[in-house]
């Protein structure tokens, strides 16, 4: 997507949920896909669908030039502490 940057800052300006999916994750392109499969069920724009195609075809050269990087994510140790306790809290 042309305006990634863009995008993201003003999700984390406004205090709006983003998610973001790297593409050294493994997972990203099948995610990217089923995503894709989504919105055109929805009815988005043709432009969406081709920007978001550019968007996969770019993971995709990304992940054949970079294997040793593209791996399935996980948390940091403090991280998984952090949820674990929200977890516990949360029974």
């Amino acid at each position: 997507m042309k305006d990634q940057r863009k995008l993201l800052n003003s999700c984390l300006n406004n205090e709006i949920p983003a998610v973001v999916f790297q593409g050294t994750d493994i997972c990203a392109v099948e995610i990217l896909k089923a995503a894709q499969d989504i919105y055109r069920k929805h009815g988005c724009s043709e432009e969406f669908l081709f920007d978001w195609q550019m968007l996969i075809e770019d993971v995709i050269a990304f992940q054949k030039e970079c294997v040793d990087m593209v791996k399935l994510p996980k948390l940091s140790s403090i991280e998984a502490e952090l949820i674990r306790k929200d977890m516990i809290g949360n029974d």
